[in-house]
């Protein structure tokens, strides 16, 4: 049994220590003016896109 925990540890390690090696951007959002329940943003330096919630729901916030 011990041996069948290291296999799957060593397993998860590996995945993780790959996922490290990809370069990743430090994202410079840039952000539409709200018009609407989401705006569209864009990263400056990767170009990368993706929606921006405008408002925050009760159940998001840390009372």
């Amino acid at each position: 049994m011990v041996i069948e925990k290291d296999l799957v540890e060593n397993v998860a390690v590996q995945a993780v220590a790959e996922e490290q090696t990809e370069p990743a951007c430090k994202h410079h959002w840039v952000i539409e003016t709200a018009n609407g329940p989401v705006s569209w943003g864009e990263c400056q330096i990767c170009h990368e896109g993706k929606e921006f919630q405008n408002s925050i729901r009760d159940a998001d916030r840390d009372y």
